[in-house]
């Protein structure tokens, strides 16, 4: 069993900068878990304090139930893939796989066996006599996970291990990487910034924001319901529109417009309220012609998406993005009006930012 537990977790630096808050958090054994957020919202951090490489100021961090937050690194059987893949150069690539058994004082013939079948298990077995220098991104990256699994450990920890990688090389190495982890059921941990990514890889995802945890849940429930403005401004290939407006009985004033208040808030929500009224740019629908219950706007910019296209429109000072499909685009300044579909719409407290009717806390780590 390799279930990951933090308990009251925190890292804080000199000048009291918590880059980890008190985090409680449960990683199921066998699951792959992604640690989504911009920079410098901690995630990094905790990856580091999960291996070791930091030492915990506060809280508890427990492997398959047992406590090794005083434990080294190496005491805690887990392997670790950086971003910067940290190849020995001097090294062929089976000495660099079996470096890590080397340092457990295992038997040279064993080392080579585990590095071979490592190899063999990531294609690398006409590579493993090179040097890194004679490999490309994708091969290097490959090495690195190689190394990691020839250890056997009970938990993977990457450290936003694709980030090098061409745009090709990495939808290939995503692809890969999910279903090595599945293969393998080892219990890992991904951390990275893009959360196409952790939307593609991961089965639950945690957002982080100034060291704290805004939202747990898996990419389903992480993309179509996010629990406050934060998470809905980040996750999304395009960002969710999130316009202020104000209730006046069963619509959303908006910008001196009408949009109609989802059934299932109007008990949550009072007349005068400010809210703020969130749907995702492909849950809208974009007319050339005037339809009821819209917001109207001029077109001031389109974007080709290859198969559909993204269209801003200023209405009254507001930008409202919707995409169109392909061969449907309006041009630069022509009016459009811009409908919302059922069941699609998220209304958000305009003074805290929370969700309105979906009271779950943000830090909830089911």
């Amino acid at each position: 069993m390799a279930e990951i537990e933090l308990v009251g977790l925190s890292k804080v630096y000199p000048g009291d900068v918590r880059a980890v808050d008190s985090l409680d958090l449960t990683i199921p054994d066998h699951e792959f878990f992604a640690l989504l957020g911009p920079s410098g919202c901690g995630k990094t951090t905790l990856l580091r304090t999960i291996a070791g490489l930091e030492a915990a100021t506060e809280g508890q961090v427990r492997i398959g139930g047992e406590d090794v937050t005083a434990l080294p690194p190496g005491k805690r059987d887990l392997a670790m893939v950086f971003q910067d893949y940290a190849l020995f150069p001097h090294m062929t690539v089976v000495d660099n796989i079996a470096y890590p058994l080397r340092v457990k004082g295992k038997p040279k013939d064993e080392r080579r066996e585990a590095a071979s079948a490592a190899g063999d298990e990531l294609s690398l077995s006409g590579l493993m006599e090179r040097r890194p220098a004679e490999l490309s991104g994708g091969q290097q990256q490959r090495v690195a996970l190689a190394r990691a699994v020839a250890c056997r450990p009970r938990v993977f920890l990457f450290d936003e291990p694709l980030s090098n990688l061409d745009a090709r090389l990495r939808l290939e190495a995503r692809s890969f990487l999910k279903k090595l982890q599945k293969e393998l059921g080892v219990t890992t941990v991904f951390v990275t910034h893009d959360q196409a990514e952790a939307l593609a890889m991961a089965d639950r995802i945690a957002v982080m924001d100034k060291g704290k945890i805004r939202q747990v849940g898996t990419p389903k429930e992480v993309f179509q319901r996010p629990v406050n403005t934060f998470v809905a401004n980040f996750i999304g290939s395009t960002p969710m529109n999130l316009l202020p407006g104000v209730v006046s009985g069963d619509v959303v004033q908006i910008a001196g417009q009408e949009l109609p208040l989802p059934a299932d808030v109007r008990d949550a929500v009072s007349a005068g309220q400010e809210v703020v009224f969130g749907a995702r740019p492909e849950y809208l629908v974009f007319s050339p012609s005037s339809v009821p219950e819209s917001l109207q706007g001029e077109v001031t910019v389109v974007e080709n998406l290859g198969t559909a296209a993204l269209v801003t429109l200023e209405a009254e000072g507001l930008s409202v993005a919707v995409t169109v499909p392909e061969g449907a685009e309006p041009e630069l300044g022509d009016k459009g009006w811009v409908t919302t579909t059922p069941g699609r719409v998220l209304i958000y407290d305009g003074a805290d930012g929370e969700l309105v009717g979906s009271r779950v806390p943000a830090a909830t780590a089911a």
